[in-house]
């Protein structure tokens, strides 16, 4: 189905090349990964002064207090794609209550469209082009055979897990994975946590003899890597566990990592600061993503209350990416907020 709203015919074609787009999925499962019955696509428009009235935030807010997001996706605007997407991802499509809710706090109007049945597997992967990240070239299996494969080749498939390399978060972390092998540095442990297509994981096992525990609170998720870790022969490396943050039945609380890698959201990487330092060993590296540069500024002033240092940062298209090295663990105290 398709919910959208019209642009206002008040508003001049040059001032509406300016708007902003927030599009969010929903999809209701009936059949496992390549099966779905119905699908749910929603897109709100909202001006440039909206979003400098904190209007993005409140929507981006709304989402998060009210629990309707699996993951989100921004697009960000360049000249050749002048309008901002926002994928939002959920689990279950939203009732009438959700939606008349959301149509009064946000000013958006909603037309119905019913999208039919498809296999977004095969649909995912022929939409992901290969894209080559420093040493590390990413494609799907769709295009596998069209390029040269080597070492520093990841195969990944993403259906409704997040994590393909053209997104600047993901960008990023594979980056600073890189870079952490240019400084010499060796983790022997390493956890991912909200693993998605097991991407980051697969990645260190190609540049590290590491033990990696790649763990994420969604089934899809986890499905999706364990299939990725396989075809891309790292399977051997890599452990997978359903699990919400650094707590599981096949976790221990206690573990020492040397490295944690986290692509998430900023909501959750604030909440789980206090079990990074917990569960991260003394000089060991924390790699934080999912962020924009405000939300980032906000997590390095938090990690220093940690013992954290902030050793190196991405940033790029209003995003940006974290890493970090615990160096004053006698410091580290839980947040009160």
């Amino acid at each position: 189905m398709l919910y959208s709203r019209r642009l206002p015919s008040a508003i001049s074609c040059e001032e509406s090349s300016r708007l902003l787009w927030f599009r969010w999925n929903w999809r209701h499962s009936i059949g496992g990964i390549e099966d779905f019955d119905r699908s749910f696509l929603a897109i709100f428009c909202c001006s440039i002064n909206n979003l400098r009235s904190g209007k993005l935030s409140r929507l981006e807010k709304f989402f998060e207090l009210n629990g309707l997001v699996t993951a989100y996706q921004e697009v960000i605007a360049s000249a050749e794609k002048p309008l901002f997407t926002l994928n939002v991802f959920t689990k279950e499509p939203l009732d009438f209550v959700t939606i008349s809710l959301i149509e009064q706090c946000f000013s958006v109007k909603t037309t119905i469209k019913k999208i039919p049945k498809r296999n977004w597997l095969r649909a995912s992967n022929i939409k992901f082009s290969p894209v080559k990240i420093d040493k590390f070239t990413v494609t799907s299996s769709f295009f596998a055979n069209s390029i040269k494969q080597d070492k520093f080749s990841l195969i990944i498939d993403a259906s409704l897990a997040f994590g393909t390399g053209h997104h600047y978060t993901t960008k990023f972390c594979l980056q600073l994975i890189q870079d952490l092998k240019k400084r010499a540095v060796n983790p022997l442990k390493i956890i991912d946590v909200g693993c998605g297509t097991g991407i980051l994981s697969i990645a260190i096992a190609k540049l590290f003899p590491s033990r990696i525990i790649a763990v994420d609170n969604d089934t899809h998720s986890v499905e999706m890597t364990k299939r990725n870790i396989v075809v891309n022969k790292v399977a051997n490396y890599v452990k997978v566990y359903k699990s919400t943050g650094l707590v599981g039945n096949h976790l221990n609380s206690r573990a020492k990592y040397d490295l944690i890698v986290a692509n998430i959201l900023y909501k959750p990487l604030k909440t789980l600061m206090w079990s990074f330092t917990k569960n991260l060993s003394n000089n060991g590296f924390l790699i934080l993503s999912g962020l924009n540069i405000k939300q980032a500024r906000h997590l390095k002033s938090i990690s220093r209350q940690f013992g954290f240092k902030v050793i190196d940062e991405k940033k790029e298209a209003n995003w940006a990416a974290l890493l970090l090295r615990k160096i004053d663990c006698k410091r580290a105290t839980p947040l009160n907020d």
